[in-house]
């Protein structure tokens, strides 16, 4: 059954031209076929089509269930790589892991400080109707990591660096029962100056690996760990 994104589910539902297109000249759905609806706050819905139209498709619900969010974040603050690919494929696969919400950290070294926003929107929403998840990862602004660290932020926080640490490895700190945050820097790394920084917030210095990981692959590996470590 197919899944659509659709932010205000009613009784009777109009798709927005994009998705109607989509529906109807892509797919071919016709009258009477069911479609999967999620808003990506929680509600999944099933109906049927009761207009095929490619412009303005139009269903009627069948039925609908809500799924309570989880209290606790997966969280990846990570500098995006100059490669725009390599960090939709962070985003897409994170995404379907389970990540919550996904910071883009600008850092000293940051090779790439101008953004799509809106291309990572329509990633986000791919993927959370490829994985079947009800609720949609949280895109923030992007934004200076020192402004980022100004924050009050709580729960579990690390750091993932190169550098010469006495570090823990990442799997045996994550912690599913609170809020889990993970900075990981960009293809030159943190600068000593923000690590420094990132510790007097409270960070603490993980290893995810005796391997050295591109940036995208380090936050794959961190928001599986933090998932189902």
């Amino acid at each position: 059954m197919h899944t659509f994104y659709i932010e205000n589910i009613e009784k009777t539902t109009a798709f927005p031209e994009s998705e109607s297109k989509h529906a109807i000249k892509v797919l071919r759905l016709k009258n009477g076929d069911k479609v999967r609806l999620v808003n990506g706050k929680g509600l999944e819905a099933f109906a049927v089509i009761i207009s095929d139209h490619p412009k303005h498709c139009e269903v009627s619900l069948i039925k609908q269930r809500e799924e309570a969010k989880n209290p606790f974040k997966i969280a990846v603050a990570i500098a995006p790589t100059k490669n725009n690919d390599r960090i939709e494929w962070f985003l897409e696969k994170a995404i379907e892991i389970g990540l919550t919400d996904f910071i883009p950290i600008i850092c000293k070294n940051s090779e790439r400080k101008k953004f799509n926003e809106e291309r990572w929107n329509k990633v986000t929403i791919a993927a959370l109707k490829q994985s079947q998840r009800l609720w949609k990862t949280s895109i923030h602004a992007p934004v200076k990591l020192e402004e980022y660290l100004s924050q009050d932020l709580n729960g579990l926080k690390t750091i993932a660096y190169c550098g010469e640490f006495d570090k823990k490895q990442f799997s045996k700190v994550v912690n599913k029962k609170q809020n889990q945050l993970i900075l990981i820097g960009p293809e030159g790394d943190f600068t000593p100056e923000e690590t420094d920084l990132a510790f007097k917030k409270g960070f603490e210095p993980v290893s995810l690996g005796e391997n050295r990981l591109r940036t995208e692959t380090a936050g794959v590996v961190a928001c599986t760990l933090m998932q189902f470590a």
